[in-house]
């Protein structure tokens, strides 16, 4: 319950502002756009997370932070290649965990490449609907893990993202995107990655999904160069 509340604040408050930036360019000079034609982009996404699916992870962990810098090729045809790094951190939710003074978090860092379809439907909208493939290291940083080690534990996944971008130009080699995306990560999370001994202290005990998180967020192109 409280995720599903988290997430629709968060995509009213996304919404309003871009449809605010939107009303605002509106009223600019439309002489100063032309359609836009991408060749070679770089993009940067930003956006936050909400855990999902798995009820231990949705249960314990909350969502701070997802990062995407990547560059992408754009082909005539409108399909896009990309490479890039992402990185996400989620943190420990101190109010449903077992031992309070357990503070910590999951710090994970990979690498993707991305599929895409990105269409401009005028000089100003477009949209670019695509999926991530990628490989990630997840590392339990946690009171309790420091305890017993300098070192945080660390696993290794492969994950798949579909995402969907509303693109708006701000002129010809610029533009903001409104982004959602949907990550599976290839491995089960299970509490005593950060430490916990006993998972029949959690409300929910059912780990068999694998982790999985929705990002809502902001993002930035910007066109080296146009067709």
């Amino acid at each position: 319950m409280y995720s599903t509340k988290y997430l629709i604040s968060i995509l009213f408050f996304i919404t309003n502002c871009f449809f605010f930036v939107y009303s605002q360019e509106e009223n600019q000079e439309e002489d100063v756009y032309a359609m836009v034609r991408p060749k070679h982009t770089f993009s940067l996404e930003l956006g936050m997370p909400v855990s999902m699916k798995n009820n231990l992870f949705s249960e314990l962990m909350r969502g701070v932070i997802n990062v995407s810098p990547y560059y992408h090729y754009n082909f005539q045809n409108n399909i896009s290649l990309g490479l890039g790094v992402n990185y996400n951190f989620f943190w420990v939710n101190h109010v449903l965990a077992p031992d309070p003074k357990n503070t910590g978090g999951i710090h994970t860092g990979g690498v993707f490449g991305k599929l895409g379809y990105e269409k401009y439907y005028t000089e100003r909208f477009g949209t670019d609907i695509g999926v991530k493939f990628g490989y990630s290291n997840h590392y339990y940083v946690s009171d309790l893990n420091k305890a017993i080690s300098s070192k945080p534990p660390v696993n290794s996944s492969t994950f798949f993202e579909s995402t969907i971008a509303f693109i708006l130009t701000a002129d010809e080699v610029t533009s903001y995107r409104w982004i959602v995306g949907y990550a599976i990560q290839n491995y089960t999370f299970n509490p005593t990655m950060l430490g916990y001994k006993n998972e029949s202290r959690f409300t929910n005990t059912s780990t068999k999904s694998l982790t999985q998180f929705l990002t809502v967020g902001f993002g930035f192109s910007y066109y080296f160069n146009q067709r």
